[in-house]
């Protein structure tokens, strides 16, 4: 679990914003704000965002930025 919240650069409970329109879930649209929950068996991100879907989030296929620290950071995907 540690190597996915390296590869992800999120941490449970922290807030991350969604840079672009979801590439795997259709109504996951730019500027979807929510709360990573967890990391999954192979290295995705589970989040759970502000309309109360969870969702799992591939790093290597999303961009996303981390919010609520002094300074946001994008994550783009590889």
């Amino acid at each position: 679990m540690l190597a996915a919240r390296i590869r992800a650069r999120v941490r449970i409970g922290q807030t991350i914003g969604l840079l672009s329109d979801s590439t795997e879930h259709p109504n996951l649209k730019r500027g979807a704000l929510g709360v990573v929950s967890g990391f999954s068996r192979d290295g995705k991100v589970v989040v759970t965002w502000d309309d109360g879907l969870t969702a799992i989030l591939d790093p290597s296929l999303e961009n996303y930025e981390r919010i609520g620290s002094s300074h946001s950071q994008a994550v783009s995907a590889a």
